[in-house]
C-alpha cells in the first residue's frame, strides 16, 4: 500500500514539474501573402467585342465612342445549316450593364461568304461620366428610294473553337420619311458608323425536337 502511494506521488510530482517548466508562447508571426483574387463566376470573361461608334448628330457635332465588351450571359453558338455553312450567334456586354452588342450571321466557310448579318445593341464608353451611348439597330425596310442600313462581317478565321473577325455597321444619311399610320423615321443628316473586331469561343447550339404529348 505504501508503495502504491509513493508511485502516485512520483507521477503527480513529475507531471507538475513538466507543466511548470513549459516555455511561454512566442510572438505571432507575420501575416502570410494575400491569396489570388477570386473569379467572377456569375459573369465570366471569355473573348471580346471591341470597336468605335463614330458620326455626327443632326446638329453637326461629332461623336466618337470607344467600347470593349467582355462580359456574357451565354456562350456564343454555332449550328450547321449546310455541309460547310454555319449559323453563328454571340453577344458581349460591359461590366456596368449599360452597353452590349450582339452579332448573328451565316458563314459559308468554303466560299468564305457571309449572309444574313444582324448587328444590334448599344455602344457605350463606361469610362466617361456621363456615359455616352449610341443605339445600333436595323431600320425598317424603307421605300425603294431610301438608303438601307449596311451591316457586314469579314476577315473570319476559326481556330479550334475560337472565332475571330471584323464587323461594320453603317446607318446612312436620309431625310425624314413618314408613312401615315405606319411609321415615321426622323432625319439622319450624317451617316453613322460602328466598326470593330471580335474574338469569341463557340459551342454547338443544342436543338431539342419534341413532339406534342412527350
Amino acid at each position: 500500500m505504501r508503495s502504491l502511494v509513493r508511485l502516485h506521488a512520483v507521477i503527480l510530482l513529475s507531471s507538475w514539474m513538466m507543466w511548470s517548466c513549459r516555455g511561454k508562447e512566442g510572438p505571432q508571426g507575420p501575416a502570410g501573402p494575400q491569396g489570388p483574387a477570386g473569379q467572377d463566376l456569375t459573369r465570366p470573361q471569355n473573348g471580346y467585342i471591341e470597336g468605335r461608334a463614330r458620326g455626327k448628330d443632326n446638329g453637326g457635332n461629332s461623336f466618337d465612342i470607344p467600347f470593349r465588351y467582355t462580359y456574357y450571359f451565354s456562350l456564343g453558338t454555332y449550328g450547321f445549316i449546310g455541309p460547310d455553312s454555319l449559323r453563328i450567334e454571340f453577344e458581349r456586354g460591359d461590366s456596368a450593364g449599360i452597353g452590349s452588342l450582339s452579332l448573328s450571321f451565316n458563314w459559308g466557310r468554303r466560299s468564305n461568304t457571309v449572309t444574313d448579318v444582324t448587328i444590334e445593341g448599344t455602344a457605350a464608353d463606361i469610362s466617361q461620366s456621363p456615359v455616352p451611348t449610341y443605339r445600333v439597330n436595323v431600320l425598317p425596310i424603307p421605300p425603294l428610294t431610301f438608303p438601307v442600313t449596311s451591316q457586314s462581317v469579314s476577315n473570319l478565321s476559326l481556330s479550334g473553337d475560337t472565332l475571330r473577325g471584323s464587323f461594320q455597321y453603317v446607318r446612312p444619311s436620309y431625310n425624314t420619311v413618314s408613312i401615315p399610320n405606319v411609321i415615321t423615321i426622323p432625319a439622319n443628316t450624317h451617316p453613322d458608323t460602328v466598326s470593330g473586331t471580335f474574338l469569341v469561343k463557340l459551342v454547338r447550339a443544342r436543338i431539342y425536337n419534341r413532339s406534342s404529348g412527350q
